[in-house]
């Protein structure tokens, strides 16, 4: 498909604005169609767009999309951006990991490069490194890049220290894609917004992959049909099980070689066990309201105590992977595809990435699959969903042409062609257009070199490590539904659970103060909690629970909880 020097993105508001003589008015495109037609007609030559798009200045995704908290129209912008290479924005991101790197040139940033006019300059971290680096650069404040990937856990102290700046007015003026997209998700706008009200950064959006792809324990079914077992679902099936995996040679090889549970992410893959006792550990940490709205640290409850009884349990018996605190994912992923480990945790991509890699070196009657979540006898259990919205973008201090910036973040993060690009990666490569919608081709979900289909994206550099939306409805959801359309056993499996997902991290950003509260507290709280139940649940410590909960209290847990209560009670407002 030719595509146009200069385009403008299809709008979709019922009013469009029209310049005519110097003179600038509003029409309704349904019911003014007829009369304004030839003016369109003319418009729409000098701008380069489709019939059924925007015209000059003010035509953009959204036409008149409004701010979310204004009436006025969005000024947006028409493509390219600015001409060609006369803007370079410097762009701070994690780096793809090897062999993949954006400074080798992905074909999605250099098409990006094309439309917008603006030429990147990718100053790139490897994930593990990233933090660190950028921490230095902000505590230097200078020299910032135009646009950066926040090292934080939120933008709040990032903006009072003046290293980025507020976007409210910049998307007002300049993003009307953004604009809308916050309009319609309203909960993620909240998400996003600081207690002041104002927006520092903006995140990813994962909330339909967390019904197409959720996180939770994987199994291996085949092991399951070979030993005449049923899926567990409580506690005591799931040790049954686990048991046998580890005793009845269930990969046939004659050793005593398998892994029963070889769990990712160390200790906080053992946490997701803990629906069996009513405890949001993965992604809420513990800290969850109770039924009443009152914000409890769940590691202080005696279910806790009874889980990491069950744990330590599993681990003395040899259930549970012994080098699992040292394990980093790449080594979980080796015991997985030489057919040792039986359970682990993952996203449930593991299912057809594990089974790929799995045939491929000759394990043909392979299957994992995602468990339902562990539960109390009579109970059911619960898988937190990942998301709404994953890392924080911002424009920074530093920023020579803000409104070039916003633009740029406006087009890659909340326009359908700019999130086609992040999602379906290269028209005529990895995907077609079929009846007006995008279709992955075989290179996505059958590629030639054995790669699966989101590491086969990235290798164009879709799938980024830059803000990218994948919405549960609407023109910015279609990858997640096509990928599930693509492996219908993954889909089936996501359907399967979908009733078990529940909300996690209820929660509004901190304000400064909150922030430098929770920075007192929180990180030492932490630290003890994890390292102490890491040695209970090996053996390393005896159990001692009284002692756990009075230093966790020592440690000022009531001062977390009171910041926490304060977070929750302005989101739910």
């Amino acid at each position: 498909m030719q595509w146009r020097s200069a385009i403008c993105v299809k709008a979709v508001s019922p009013l469009i604005k029209i310049r005519r003589g110097g003179q600038s008015f509003m029409v309704n495109k349904k019911r003014g169609f007829t009369a304004i037609s030839a003016v369109l007609a003319a418009t729409v030559a000098l701008a380069g767009c489709g019939s059924d798009e925007g015209a000059g200045k003010n035509a953009s995704n959204d036409g008149k999309a409004a701010a979310p908290n204004s009436n006025a129209p969005v000024e947006g912008y028409t493509l390219p951006i600015v001409k060609d290479g006369s803007v370079t924005l410097g762009i701070a991101a994690r780096d793809f990991a090897s062999p993949y790197s954006y400074t080798k040139g992905f074909p999605v940033w250099q098409e990006i490069e094309k439309r917008t006019g603006v030429k990147i300059n990718w100053i790139v971290t490897p994930n593990d490194q990233y933090n660190d680096v950028m921490n230095v650069k902000l505590a230097a404040g200078k020299d910032l890049p135009d646009i950066i990937t926040l090292p934080t856990a939120d933008p709040v102290k990032t903006a009072d220290d003046g290293l980025i700046i507020p976007l409210d007015d910049l998307i007002h003026k300049y993003a009307p894609n953004i604009s809308k997209f916050l309009k319609d998700n309203p909960e993620i706008d909240k998400k996003m917004r600081s207690p002041d009200g104002k927006l520092y950064a903006i995140s990813s959006v994962t909330s339909g992959v967390a019904y197409s792809d959720p996180y939770g324990i994987l199994i291996r079914q085949d092991w399951l049909d070979k030993l005449g077992l049923k899926e567990p679902k409580t506690l005591d099936e799931w040790y049954a099980v686990l048991k046998a995996f580890k005793e009845k040679d269930p990969n046939g090889n004659g050793k005593p070689d398998e892994i029963p549970f070889v769990p990712d992410l160390k200790l906080r893959g053992l946490t997701v066990f803990g629906s069996a006792k009513g405890l949001h550990l993965f992604y809420s940490s513990g800290y969850y309201p109770d039924k009443s709205g009152k914000v409890q640290f769940e590691w202080l409850k005696p279910e806790a105590k009874e889980l990491v009884v069950w744990l330590n349990k599993l681990y003395k018996e040899g259930l549970i992977d012994p080098e699992f605190m040292t394990k980093t994912s790449d080594a979980t992923r080796a015991n997985i595809t030489r057919s040792e480990a039986g359970v682990t945790n993952r996203f449930l991509n593991g299912k057809p990435s594990f089974e790929s890699a799995m045939k491929k070196a000759g394990e043909q009657s392979v299957v994992w699959n995602m468990t339902v979540p562990p539960a109390a006898d009579g109970d059911k259990g619960f898988y937190e969903k990942y998301g709404p919205i994953s890392g924080w973008y911002g424009i920074t201090k530093d920023a020579k042409n803000p409104e070039v910036a916003i633009k740029f973040l406006d087009y890659i993060y909340a326009s359908e062609e700019g999130n086609r690009f992040l999602t379906f990666g290269i028209e005529g490569k990895s995907y077609t257009m079929v009846n007006g919608q995008p279709k992955f081709t075989e290179f996505a979900y059958k590629n030639p070199e054995g790669l699966d289909i989101n590491t086969a994206l990235r290798s164009l550099g879709a799938t980024p490590t830059m803000p990218w939306i994948r919405a549960t409805e609407g023109p910015l959801s279609l990858q997640v539904k096509e990928i599930m359309a693509l492996d219908p056993k993954s889909a089936e499996q996501a359907n399967k659970v979908e009733s078990y997902l529940t909300e996690a991290n209820p929660y509004s950003l901190p304000s400064v103060e909150e922030s430098e509260t929770l920075a007192r507290y929180q990180s030492e709280i932490t630290t003890y909690v994890d390292s102490t139940i890491a040695k209970f649940v090996t053996g390393v410590e005896p159990i001692d629970w009284d002692k756990f909960t009075n230093q966790v209290k020592a440690l000022g847990i009531d001062k977390v909880l009171q910041v926490k209560q304060k977070q929750y009670d302005r989101y739910k407002k």
